[in-house]
């Protein structure tokens, strides 16, 4: 049917304005991103002290790369929600980055490796390699969260502790941790765990109070969010109030110098920048496969969508801008972009916003965050990586596939063994190799028929009709130079075994692709069974699969046909059936 015209104006005029409503930015946009910016960037201000410290850091540099990034990425991305900075796995892939090198030269260190993150970035976009995104399946990401966030963990226990520990893996933190217990301050242990305890709390059972009071579901969530910047306060009061610092010998944020990032292009030896290049690879992919993973999400529960290329090109901008401005590499943060999408956030303007407010936070607010003890940062940074760990994804995975589970466990464990930088790149290998390997054997099973059908199956799995003297092998996979030598083995050995054979049809469903060493491995089989009086078919052939083949001189030399279905194979090369041996024959002379 034709679309019906519009022959009333009043109505073609209404429709457009619906259209474009969603273009058009008003004051009540702008009010509800206003609200989503500041309850984003009250999360934002501890969490970007914390990640810095994780990152080993100076804690004002947390805020550095929560201003200008966050201006970057507003311009550049895609996504309506996904709010770019500091993150835990990030800040952590950073420190162990940057260890291997001497201390005075750390600082600078961060920020080449985010200027070199960003450089990778940007040629990725100039490259349109958004599909790099395809190869880390979610199993690896899913582990490699897990292990992450373990990790995190144990290494914001010497804060909780109050000692020192320099290692950068699972085990020897640990080690270290246990060595140095006879150096426990209790009442950084005390506060550590009073923090931990209400964090929990107020996670698990306020939002779910509130609701029971009649406050609405959504405004009770965001509450339960923002409270524990709440927290924060209570303890920088303490500690200033009793002198923490002093009194008790704990560990606090320090004095934070006040104002703007500044810009500058970071400098260093010839040798520090070839340390950096590799984790520079690794964070590049990292970050934006968490970042789109989390983009995409998103994206999906408000029906948009979101460019993996254009995430490169503002992901590569914002790295690029944080390593300019004294920061280190940043990524997308799950949790805050979640924030922002559940406080009715709209457009990418929030970001801006959080900018604009974490601009007057290094300004005017940093003299106000000097108290905080590192045990209640390292509190807020392991409650919010309990939330990461998922080991019922592990087990799920290893459940419904060996292969699946085993690149899980594998990246899993490179993790917390050999740390971050490592878990990933071992994900990703081993689920190629992996995938190769069981390409390289493909699925070839003997089919038949289901008796008074035309449907065909696996014969060792179904109680089906065959036939000796017509075989069907069906190929579950492509055709390529890998697995081509094995579909030779797999006709010869049918051959072997049915003396009887005269037509042997290749039923090729699941084939999307038939390469050169493939083709040349057909002329081959070809070539054999036709000298064993063995004519070769082919049926359920994909027709761009078969516009191939008609390319080469193949077809001019098949011993058999192309049928367009497997029954319409089997009937036309099944013989006709003895009439006079199956029927009742009655003489009535």
């Amino acid at each position: 049917m034709g679309r019906k015209p519009i022959t009333d104006m009043k109505a073609f005029s209404a429709s457009k304005n619906i259209k474009n409503q969603s273009f058009v930015y008003n004051g009540s946009i702008f009010t509800e991103d206003l609200v989503a910016a500041i309850i984003v960037t009250i999360l934002l201000v501890p969490q970007s002290l914390a990640y810095a410290l994780l990152a080993g850091l100076p804690p004002q540099v947390g805020i550095y790369v929560s201003i200008f990034p966050l201006l970057a990425y507003a311009l550049l991305g895609s996504s309506k929600y996904l709010n770019v900075g500091p993150t835990a796995v990030i800040s952590i892939m950073t420190a162990a980055s940057i260890s291997i090198l001497p201390e005075s030269e750390r600082l600078i260190s961060a920020a080449a490796l985010g200027v070199m993150t960003g450089s990778i970035l940007l040629v990725a976009w100039l490259f349109k390699a958004g599909f790099i995104m395809n190869f880390v399946s979610r199993p690896v990401v899913s582990a490699y969260i897990t292990g992450a966030a373990i990790l995190i963990i144990i290494s914001q226990l010497k804060h909780i502790f109050g000692v020192n520990i320099y290692s950068s893996t699972a085990l020897s933190m640990l080690s270290e941790l246990l060595k140095n217990m006879y150096n426990i301050n209790e009442y950084s242990m005390l506060i550590g765990i009073c923090a931990i305890s209400l964090l929990i709390i107020i996670n698990r059972y306020l939002a779910y109070s509130l609701i029971r009071l009649r406050i609405k579901s959504r405004r009770a969530k965001l509450v339960g969010r923002i409270a524990p910047i709440l927290i924060v306060a209570i303890f920088i009061m303490f500690s200033s109030f009793y002198n923490f610092s002093n009194t008790f010998d704990l560990n606090v944020v320090g004095e934070i110098p006040k104002g703007l990032p500044p810009f500058s292009i970071p400098v260093l030896p010839y040798s520090s920048l070839q340390s950096l290049a590799m984790p520079a690879v690794v964070i590049a992919i990292v970050a934006f496969v968490d970042s789109c993973s989390t983009a995409q999400e998103l994206a999906a529960r408000s029906r948009s969508r979101v460019d993996s290329n254009k995430e490169l090109l503002s992901l590569g901008a914002s790295n690029l801008v944080a390593g300019m401005t004294g920061g280190y590499p940043i990524n997308g943060s799950m949790s805050r972009s979640a924030v922002n999408f559940n406080a009715g956030g709209k457009t990418r303007f929030v970001g801006l916003l959080v900018a604009m407010m974490m601009a007057l936070t290094a300004v005017f607010l940093t003299p106000i965050l000097k108290d905080l003890p590192l045990a209640v940062l390292a509190a807020l940074i392991i409650v919010a990586c309990f939330s990461l760990v998922d080991f019922k994804n592990l087990w799920e995975t290893w459940v419904y596939s060996r292969a699946d589970g085993i690149t899980a466990i594998a990246t899993f464990s490179s993790v917390l063994i050999f740390g971050v930088q490592w878990g990933v790149l071992v994900g990703v290998i081993l689920a190629m190799a992996l995938h190769i390997n069981s390409t390289l054997l493909p699925h070839m099973p003997l089919v038949g028929r289901f008796p008074g059908t035309e449907h065909y199956r696996d014969s060792g799995r179904f109680n089906v009709e065959t036939n000796e003297i017509i075989k069907t092998l069906r190929v579950d996979e492509s055709l390529y130079y890998a697995n081509a030598r094995y579909l030779e083995d797999r006709v010869a050995q049918v051959v072997e075994e049915s003396p009887d054979l005269k037509d042997l049809v290749l039923m090729c469903t699941a084939v999307n692709r038939i390469d050169a060493s493939a083709l040349s491995s057909l002329e081959e089989i070809n070539k054999r069974l036709k000298s064993a009086e063995i004519r070769l078919h082919f049926s359920d052939m994909q027709s761009r699969v078969k516009e191939r083949l008609f390319r080469s001189n193949f077809l001019d030399k098949l011993s058999g046909q192309i049928f367009l279905s497997q029954h319409e194979a089997m009937e036309e090369l099944e013989p006709e059936p003895d009439w006079n041996v199956l029927s009742d024959h009655i003489d009535i002379h």
